[in-house]
């Protein structure tokens, strides 16, 4: 019997070997895999928080100009009212008196 399983732990231990040697290279793709599906996902997500970044920043920014709108009205106006009344008015130069 010991010849029977000598022959059977040789062939387990190829199984085991030709096992070993396919498992580790599924895990070396697949982790490649993981990898490059990672880096992409996660350019995707940066692009796509960017975004939404961008969006609450404007929405934020419409929130405060609504809810202040009396205010920047009077601003606007009040330069408004100033450039239109201090530009286009040339100075006239002083009248010279006479001398005789």
């Amino acid at each position: 019997m010991a010849i029977s399983s000598a022959i059977n732990d040789l062939v387990s231990s190829i199984y085991e070997l030709f096992a070993s040697v396919v498992g580790g290279i599924y895990a070396i793709f697949h982790t490649i895999f993981a990898a490059v599906y990672g880096l992409f996902s996660g350019v995707i997500n940066l692009f796509a928080d960017v975004f939404k970044g961008a969006i609450d920043v404007v929405g934020g920014l419409g929130k405060f100009v609504a809810s202040n709108i009396v205010i920047v009205a009077i601003i606007a106006a009040g330069g408004y009212a100033f450039m239109r009344y201090s530009q286009g008015r040339p100075i006239a130069p002083a009248a010279q008196k006479k001398v005789q």
